[in-house]
């Protein structure tokens, strides 16, 4: 009897520390709220049981009183290379495709795309690119709104990829860009079903993500949060972008960054990495595989960028939010550990200011969730830097 009734303060004790502890992150974030121009945005800490606490900020529309919440419909944009990534896992395990091995019988016409020189010339590729590389950020590719050498190039008049150029031979060094869009490609080949139909069955159905995919369906779209741009120090709502048809019913589904997603759902794919790949009683991935993912995959190479700054009112490149660290297999893995966040933690984030960093070690996680452009607006940085700050002292 004793012993139950010990039990039973020892739970009221926890209840009220958590309680107290909500109450002065609350005043924290409403304190950073009052003196943020952004419009809206979402915070979570994540556990390996559930969402340990949120803090809401703004509407869902900004100029209309529904507040935003869990189930509040974000482009997650370069978020969706995390999935990707798991989704080819998943045929590793299966035995389907190897890391290592070249790619050249299931993506030829990847392997036919040349390399551009810096002198503007093009040359064959005399290297085959394997998974591992295109899961590292390793294999040539870059984004053209992000390289200075790509934002020159005119592609000429019988140039027949979809793609750029490359940039540099397979394995020769880090560079950001459309590798996990051809991740998403070699899945779709692999399976035999759409990148949609097969995160649809083999993750989102698993983990009950039921807002997360490529092409909205029309009863949601009222969902889909204000998307800004900065002018100025104000937020600007850009209602075009918000309703682009092209990214609501795409024809293709980009690996990179296509998917809409909520909190709800990313925390329910961040809850399942925390338990090793099961959730539920539902497992995507081994612990074995989320162990080799989740560490440094790219050797003596780091991940860094060239500070070029061609689309400022897409990205800032004053921003802190990379480090240099390495890449896992669709993760980056930082090294030292920045911000509050511990070394060993996982992150990235996407294009309009979504971000996640997972921390296996001690179990927890961070969300940020907004929806306005330049990446790494400091508007957006601050408020998901404080989040690390607090929920990973």
């Amino acid at each position: 009897m004793l012993l139950c009734v010990l039990v039973f303060f020892n739970v009221l004790g926890v209840k009220a520390q958590k309680t107290d502890q909500a109450a002065a992150w609350n005043k924290v974030f409403d304190s950073v709220a009052a003196n943020n121009p952004l419009p809206a945005f979402y915070v979570a800490m994540v556990g390996k049981k559930g969402v340990d606490y949120r803090y809401v900020h703004g509407n869902e529309l900004w100029d209309k009183p529904k507040p935003l919440d869990e189930n509040s419909v974000f482009r997650i944009y370069s978020m969706t290379k995390a999935l990707t990534a798991v989704s080819v896992m998943q045929l590793v395990e299966q035995g389907k495709v190897k890391l290592d091995d070249p790619l050249d019988k299931w993506l030829p016409e990847m392997e036919e795309i040349p390399v551009l020189k810096d002198d503007g010339t093009l040359v064959k590729s005399t290297k085959s690119i394997t998974l591992r590389q295109l899961l590292t950020h390793t294999s040539g590719f870059a984004y053209f709104f992000d390289n200075a050498k790509l934002a020159k190039f005119k592609k000429p008049a019988d140039w027949k990829y979809k793609d750029y150029p490359r940039i540099f031979e397979p394995g020769e060094s880090f560079y950001y860009g459309t590798s996990l869009d051809w991740v998403g490609k070699l899945v779709e080949k692999i399976s035999g079903q759409s990148l949609e139909a097969y995160m649809e069955m083999h993750i989102c159905q698993p983990l009950g993500m039921t807002r997360t995919f490529f092409t909205v369906p029309d009863s949601l779209i009222k969902n889909i949060v204000s998307f800004g741009q900065l002018k100025g120090d104000k937020f600007v709502n850009d209602t075009a972008w918000r309703n682009n048809k092209a990214e609501l019913k795409p024809r293709e589904f980009s690996g990179g960054g296509g998917l809409f997603s909520t909190v709800h759902d990313y925390g329910r794919f961040v809850q399942c990495i925390l338990n090793d790949g099961k959730l539920d009683g539902k497992r995507i991935l081994s612990k074995s595989t989320i162990d080799t993912m989740t560490v440094n995959q790219m050797g003596d190479i780091w991940i860094g960028f060239d500070g070029s700054n061609m689309f400022p009112t897409l990205t800032d490149k004053t921003a802190k939010g990379i480090g240099r660290d390495k890449m896992g297999l669709g993760f980056a893995v930082a090294v030292s550990g920045t911000n509050g966040a511990p070394p060993g933690s996982l992150y990235w984030g996407g294009l309009a200011n979504t971000a996640f960093n997972i921390d296996r070690k001690h179990g927890r996680a961070v969300l940020f969730f907004a929806n306005v452009l330049p990446w790494g607006t400091k508007y957006a940085e601050s408020i998901y830097f404080k989040a690390e700050e607090l929920f990973y002292k």
